[in-house]
Protein backbone atom coordinates (compact mmCIF):
# COMPACT_ATOMS: atom_id res chain seq x y z
CA UNK A 1 0.00 0.00 0.00
CA UNK A 2 2.79 2.38 0.57
CA UNK A 3 4.73 1.78 -2.59
CA UNK A 4 1.25 2.80 -4.32
CA UNK A 5 0.87 6.00 -2.27
CA UNK A 6 4.42 6.72 -3.08
CA UNK A 7 4.13 6.16 -6.33
CA UNK A 8 1.22 8.27 -6.62
CA UNK A 9 2.60 11.20 -4.75
CA UNK A 10 5.31 11.21 -7.17
CA UNK A 11 4.08 11.57 -10.71
CA UNK A 12 1.10 13.85 -9.20
CA UNK A 13 3.70 17.14 -9.60
CA UNK A 14 4.24 15.62 -13.01
CA UNK A 15 0.13 15.32 -14.18
CA UNK A 16 -0.20 18.67 -12.71
CA UNK A 17 2.34 20.48 -14.11
CA UNK A 18 1.14 18.27 -17.64
CA UNK A 19 -2.13 20.63 -17.81
CA UNK A 20 -0.38 24.24 -16.97
CA UNK A 21 0.09 25.85 -20.14
CA UNK A 22 3.05 28.71 -20.53
CA UNK A 23 3.07 31.81 -22.30
CA UNK A 24 5.45 30.16 -25.10
CA UNK A 25 2.30 27.45 -25.76
CA UNK A 26 0.04 30.20 -26.09
CA UNK A 27 2.08 32.23 -29.11
CA UNK A 28 1.24 31.56 -32.24
CA UNK A 29 -2.18 31.31 -34.28
CA UNK A 30 -5.66 29.35 -32.87
CA UNK A 31 -9.18 28.83 -34.37
CA UNK A 32 -12.05 28.45 -32.16
CA UNK A 33 -13.41 25.28 -33.21
CA UNK A 34 -16.10 25.58 -30.57
CA UNK A 35 -18.02 26.93 -27.37
CA UNK A 36 -19.86 25.58 -24.49
CA UNK A 37 -22.44 27.60 -22.48
CA UNK A 38 -20.79 27.27 -18.24
CA UNK A 39 -23.94 27.67 -16.87
CA UNK A 40 -27.14 25.64 -16.91
CA UNK A 41 -28.96 28.00 -14.97
CA UNK A 42 -30.12 31.04 -17.39
CA UNK A 43 -32.54 32.40 -18.30
CA UNK A 44 -33.78 31.47 -21.89
CA UNK A 45 -32.63 34.90 -23.41
CA UNK A 46 -29.51 35.17 -22.00
CA UNK A 47 -28.93 31.28 -23.07
CA UNK A 48 -30.20 32.42 -27.11
CA UNK A 49 -27.50 35.49 -26.94
CA UNK A 50 -24.66 33.09 -25.19
CA UNK A 51 -25.14 30.86 -28.34
CA UNK A 52 -24.92 33.73 -30.54
CA UNK A 53 -21.88 34.82 -29.21
CA UNK A 54 -20.43 31.31 -29.11
CA UNK A 55 -21.70 31.06 -33.14
CA UNK A 56 -20.09 34.55 -34.09
CA UNK A 57 -16.55 33.65 -32.66
CA UNK A 58 -16.54 29.58 -34.11
CA UNK A 59 -14.01 29.80 -37.05
CA UNK A 60 -12.59 32.98 -35.87
CA UNK A 61 -8.84 33.35 -35.52
CA UNK A 62 -6.91 34.38 -32.05
CA UNK A 63 -2.88 35.43 -32.53
CA UNK A 64 -0.87 35.83 -29.45
CA UNK A 65 1.99 37.30 -30.75
CA UNK A 66 5.34 36.98 -29.29
CA UNK A 67 6.08 40.18 -28.96
CA UNK A 68 3.06 40.88 -26.78
CA UNK A 69 0.51 41.66 -30.23
CA UNK A 70 -2.94 39.98 -29.72
CA UNK A 71 -4.72 39.90 -33.47
CA UNK A 72 -8.37 38.63 -33.91
CA UNK A 73 -9.92 38.16 -37.22
CA UNK A 74 -13.79 37.01 -37.99
CA UNK A 75 -15.47 35.10 -40.47
CA UNK A 76 -16.51 37.71 -43.12
CA UNK A 77 -19.89 37.30 -42.83
CA UNK A 78 -19.77 38.07 -39.24
CA UNK A 79 -22.92 39.52 -37.26
CA UNK A 80 -22.76 43.57 -36.67
CA UNK A 81 -23.02 42.02 -32.66
CA UNK A 82 -19.31 39.91 -33.36
CA UNK A 83 -18.37 43.16 -35.65
CA UNK A 84 -18.04 45.28 -32.86
CA UNK A 85 -15.50 42.63 -30.87
CA UNK A 86 -13.15 43.58 -33.43
CA UNK A 87 -12.08 47.07 -30.84
CA UNK A 88 -10.11 43.71 -29.55
CA UNK A 89 -8.10 43.44 -32.41
CA UNK A 90 -4.66 44.87 -32.51
CA UNK A 91 -4.39 45.15 -28.46
CA UNK A 92 -1.18 43.57 -26.44
CA UNK A 93 -1.63 40.37 -24.49
CA UNK A 94 -0.34 39.50 -21.12
CA UNK A 95 -0.25 36.23 -19.25
CA UNK A 96 0.03 35.40 -15.67
CA UNK A 97 0.90 32.04 -15.23
CA UNK A 98 0.62 31.42 -11.83
CA UNK A 99 -3.55 31.93 -12.11
CA UNK A 100 -3.37 30.65 -15.75
CA UNK A 101 -4.76 34.15 -16.78
CA UNK A 102 -5.00 35.89 -20.71
CA UNK A 103 -5.44 39.74 -20.38
CA UNK A 104 -5.90 41.40 -23.75
CA UNK A 105 -5.40 45.75 -24.03
CA UNK A 106 -3.58 48.12 -23.27
CA UNK A 107 -1.08 48.80 -20.69
CA UNK A 108 -2.97 52.14 -19.50
CA UNK A 109 -6.19 50.13 -18.61
CA UNK A 110 -4.36 46.96 -16.96
CA UNK A 111 -5.01 44.99 -20.00
CA UNK A 112 -8.57 44.73 -18.83
CA UNK A 113 -10.72 44.78 -22.56
CA UNK A 114 -10.55 40.88 -22.14
CA UNK A 115 -9.97 38.66 -19.24
CA UNK A 116 -9.63 34.99 -19.97
CA UNK A 117 -8.50 31.45 -17.83
CA UNK A 118 -7.09 29.01 -19.78
CA UNK A 119 -7.31 24.97 -19.35
CA UNK A 120 -5.70 22.98 -21.52
CA UNK A 121 -8.77 20.12 -23.15
CA UNK A 122 -9.08 17.41 -25.01
CA UNK A 123 -9.27 19.25 -28.50
CA UNK A 124 -6.66 21.86 -27.90
CA UNK A 125 -7.41 24.82 -25.33
CA UNK A 126 -10.02 26.09 -23.57
CA UNK A 127 -10.63 29.69 -22.96
CA UNK A 128 -13.35 30.76 -19.95
CA UNK A 129 -14.43 34.38 -20.07
CA UNK A 130 -14.05 36.28 -17.00
CA UNK A 131 -17.42 38.23 -17.42
CA UNK A 132 -19.68 35.88 -19.81
CA UNK A 133 -21.07 32.06 -18.64
CA UNK A 134 -18.94 30.61 -21.80
CA UNK A 135 -15.67 28.94 -23.02
CA UNK A 136 -14.14 28.74 -25.94
CA UNK A 137 -12.16 25.72 -27.60
CA UNK A 138 -9.22 26.68 -29.80
CA UNK A 139 -6.62 24.70 -31.57
CA UNK A 140 -3.94 25.87 -32.70
CA UNK A 141 -3.38 26.25 -36.87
Amino acid sequence: MNKILLTVFMFFPMIVSAQKISKSDLNGTWIVIDGKITSDELPADTKKMMTVMIDGFRKSTWNFNEGGNFRIKFKPNASDFMKEMMFLDNKQWEFIDSIQQIRIGTKNDNYNHLVLRVKRGDSGMNIYFSDTPIYLTLKEE
